[in-house]
């Protein structure tokens, strides 16, 4: 359990670290976060207690960044935050993201760690190893919020989504063909596109 000075001081980091991509935008136009601290504004609003303001940052950032490829922690989170307000099903939605740029991290939430699987990681993000360089924000999810995690991920659409990923990025691992895997990336994208519609 967080207490009351810790919240404080997680709303304090997301303020400033919101305040700081505002600024930026205003005074150049647009946001080059080569850090990366817009995935962790949401992320400590839910850790200092702030649902609303996690959700609201969320918004923003759906807005601010149309392309942005995610970050695990940060999917989590926003996850959390739809579910802690009670919308079970944008919930649903942002954890099969989680799961999808981080294949390891759900398991490793509710104590069942899955092997290194033997398919392509096209990023460090994607990899077990990352887990452990996040590993101070993977304590929030309450014992409930495992359970319902443990539940979806071993539902039939999440497997489904899942095993459509590992097969996937294991065609990919030893394809060298630019248009094969081209083809592999754009029968994906289909695939998965119905998972989030």
């Amino acid at each position: 359990m967080i207490e009351a000075n810790e919240r404080k001081k997680y709303r304090e980091r997301a303020n400033r670290a919101r305040r700081g991509l505002v600024n930026e935008k205003k005074k150049y136009g647009n946001i080059n976060d080569g850090s990366g601290k817009r995935y962790r504004v949401g992320v400590f609003y839910v850790l200092s207690g702030d649902v609303e303001k996690a959700l609201e940052f969320y918004s923003w950032f759906e807005q601010e960044f149309t392309d942005d490829i995610g970050e695990p922690v940060s999917e989590l989170y926003w996850a959390l935050a739809h579910y802690r307000a009670g919308n079970i099903e944008k919930a649903r939605i942002r954890l099969q993201s989680a799961m999808l740029q981080n294949i390891y991290m759900l398991p490793f939430l509710f104590n069942e760690p899955m092997g290194v699987q033997d398919f392509w990681h096209s990023s460090n993000l994607e990899r077990p190893e990352y887990l452990y360089e996040v590993e101070e924000f993977l304590n929030e999810p309450t014992v409930e919020e495992q359970k319902w995690m443990k539940e979806e991920f071993y539902s039939k659409r999440f497997e489904e989504l899942r095993t459509g990923y590992i097969e996937t990025f294991k065609a990919l691992l030893g394809e060298r063909d630019f248009e094969k895997r081209r083809k592999i990336l754009d029968e994906w994208r289909k695939f998965a596109q119905s998972f989030f519609d």
